[in-house]
């Protein structure tokens, strides 16, 4: 247990952290970025903000995912960037499971807000979304 414990604070592990979890943010807020009028759809698609608000959330989130990630990408400010995405990963799990706690039939938005890539929020994507949580996680706690 302890050389798992030296493993996952050794810099060069939590560098390699920070290149993953950096880039899973990047890449997820580029296509909201661009299609932000579809990436608001698919917020209120979730039915968890008042419409008032749809909108500045759909346009201020992709920026925040994409800041976040990208310092964490170039190493600066990771313990504050891991509790952003230590947060923002934990918002997504809670609005996926929502979903499927009250049988919503939606598209994720996590990576494509196409509408043309058939990801629907699932508990299989809560799943995955653990690993990105425990990935942040250790960012925040040990960077």
């Amino acid at each position: 247990m302890r050389m798992i414990g030296r493993i996952i604070t050794h810099r060069v592990f939590l560098r390699l952290a920070g290149l993953i979890v950096g880039g899973v943010f990047v890449y997820a807020s580029w296509d909201k970025i661009t299609q932000a009028d579809r990436f608001a759809d698919i917020v209120h698609d979730y039915d968890m903000l008042p419409l008032v608000f749809v909108n500045a959330f759909a346009l201020m989130m992709p920026w925040t995912e994409l800041v976040v990630g990208a310092t964490l990408i170039v190493g600066v400010w990771r313990r504050a960037s891991g509790l952003l995405a230590t947060a923002l990963t934990a918002s997504f799990m809670v609005a996926i499971a929502q979903a499927e706690i009250r049988g919503l039939d939606i598209e994720c938005g996590c990576f494509d807000v196409s509408g043309m890539s058939g990801t629907e929020a699932s508990w299989d994507l809560f799943v995955r979304d653990i690993a990105l949580l425990l990935g942040s996680v250790l960012l925040w706690r040990r960077a």
